[in-house]
């Protein structure tokens, strides 16, 4: 067997998304579930560390969670015309059928553009514990690629498209980030990633602490928040650790965790070896606290 190679379950689910799957990895028939959800371009098994993750917590015998992971709507190339509401839908599909099979304890875990589920203004799913890991703007983050003078010119031409009616036409590749070129993008849901008013601008570090708070102080279960140290989607200005700690006072009292913080020595997806380690520990010894 090659190294890369990995066994999972398939369990088939009913949800918005057709032909919706869930891949189970790690611990078989674990009583609780640890439900990863990627960023934008991002499927099941995309991001490397949840199956280091999963090879983990096989290994604690005080946990009993498997790692799933499933298709939304907005997988893939597929985000462009996809809406956050689209994929709060879908996790709640899975969470439901979870739920149906017995699973006690479930965890949802973000990565990038996966963490905005937190966003309770969308009614997420009860759960039981939240991981928020690389929260970046993706506002900032495409800043990085093409400038803000290019940005604003972006969001300029995907209001007048929302302001006409065409809110659902494709924005010009030209006035997108080379890597998102190929990928169709509707000019709502660029506006909504990028735009300062956007709906999906929720870890900008421009926003208000009235707005920010808004999102915070809603989340109601154990959350932790973890930032990347190296993460390339971020400006080198932004101090990461200073911002997951006011994000943490935002937080009603008691609910993000002490463990927040950042990822030593990490990238983006966390695929430095020690890096995903540190997160494997961090993340296995914040769901003992989850009772």
């Amino acid at each position: 067997m090659s190294p890369n190679t990995f066994t999972a379950t398939v369990h088939p689910f009913p949800s918005p998304t057709s032909n919706a799957c869930a891949y189970e990895i790690g611990l078989q028939n674990g009583k609780d579930a640890l439900i990863f959800i990627g960023g934008l371009g991002d499927g099941p098994h995309t991001v490397p560390y949840p199956r280091a993750i999963a090879k983990r917590l096989e290994k604690d015998a005080s946990l009993s969670y498997s790692v799933f992971e499933f298709r939304l709507k907005s997988s893939f190339s597929a985000f462009g015309f996809a809406r956050l509401i689209d994929d709060v839908a879908d996790i709640t599909s899975v969470v439901k059928y979870l739920r149906s099979i017995g699973k006690q304890r479930i965890v949802l875990m973000g990565h990038s553009t996966g963490c905005q589920f937190a966003a309770p203004a969308h009614n997420a799913p009860p759960v039981d514990g939240y991981i928020l890991q690389g929260p970046v703007c993706d506002r900032d983050a495409m800043a990085l690629s093409i400038g803000y003078v290019q940005l604003e010119e972006s969001i300029a031409a995907a209001k007048q498209l929302i302001d006409a009616g065409r809110a659902h036409e494709r924005m010009s590749a030209t006035l997108l980030p080379k890597f998102m070129q190929d990928t169709p993008i509707s000019a709502w849901r660029w506006y909504a990633l990028v735009a300062t008013d956007g709906e999906d601008n929720y870890f900008s570090p421009e926003l208000t602490d009235e707005k920010a708070a808004s999102y915070w102080t809603r989340i109601d279960k154990p959350l932790l928040i973890l930032h990347s140290g190296n993460d390339e989607h971020v400006p080198n200005s932004l101090d990461k650790e200073t911002l997951v700690k006011h994000w943490r006072e935002l937080c009603k009292p008691g609910i993000a965790s002490e463990l927040s913080g950042t990822i030593p020595g990490a990238n983006h997806r966390v695929e430095e070896p020690d890096a995903e380690e540190w997160l494997c520990n961090t993340v296995t010894e914040f769901l003992r606290g989850i009772k």
